[in-house]
């Protein structure tokens, strides 16, 4: 599952790249396609933002938590987790923009990164699910040992959500140029 951010009004350089799927295109003529649908986005970077869901997640707590905890409503907080076209408007869109950059610049970010990588290091495993602790399976997929752990313990489902700088530093840059945006 992933999150489509999409601008609601994204400032636009240039054409968007067309293409006739109709026509069954070559392989080169689609791969000019998404070579110039790579450099229309790097241009136009409040067009579109993506994140699967294992750096959304951590993305969007942040920004709730640390960014604009009270610019956001707690409608936003909420809503800001699911694929439902939540708005986020244009003024919200730039400040958060702004606190990114602000919270970057005064080192903050990192420091946040290396606080978020701490906690999860410290998180201890976890009973298996599959196997229920015990190491070992007998069911309609496995006999013997488990193959989803480690003699019974297997790594926190919480260390599945990594907190990355560079992805933070670009929703910034999609959030000053997308006129606000929606999460999707």
């Amino acid at each position: 599952m992933g999150f489509d951010i999409h601008g609601k009004q994204p400032k636009i350089s240039g054409e968007k790249p067309k293409i006739d799927w109709n026509t069954n295109p070559s392989d080169a003529e689609r791969d000019k396609y998404f070579e110039d649908q790579d450099k229309y986005h790097q241009d136009n970077p409040g067009v579109y933002f993506r994140n699967n869901v294992w750096y959304w997640r951590p993305l969007w707590h942040y920004i709730c938590l640390e960014v604009a905890p009270t610019i956001l409503s707690d409608e936003d907080k909420e809503r800001g987790e699911y694929n439902d076209y939540h708005l986020i408007n244009a003024i919200k869109a730039i400040y958060i923009a702004n606190k990114i950059e602000e919270l970057d610049a005064a080192g903050e970010l990192e420091a946040f990164a290396v606080k978020y990588q701490k906690g999860l290091d410290i998180l201890p495993k976890e009973k298996c699910p599959h196997c229920n602790g015990t190491g070992v399976r007998n069911d309609e997929h496995v006999r013997g040992k488990c193959n989803a752990c480690e003699e019974g313990l297997q790594e926190s489902w919480a260390k599945s959500y990594p907190f990355d700088t560079d992805n933070v530093r670009e929703f910034a840059r999609f959030a000053r140029a997308s006129g606000g945006f929606e999460i999707g």
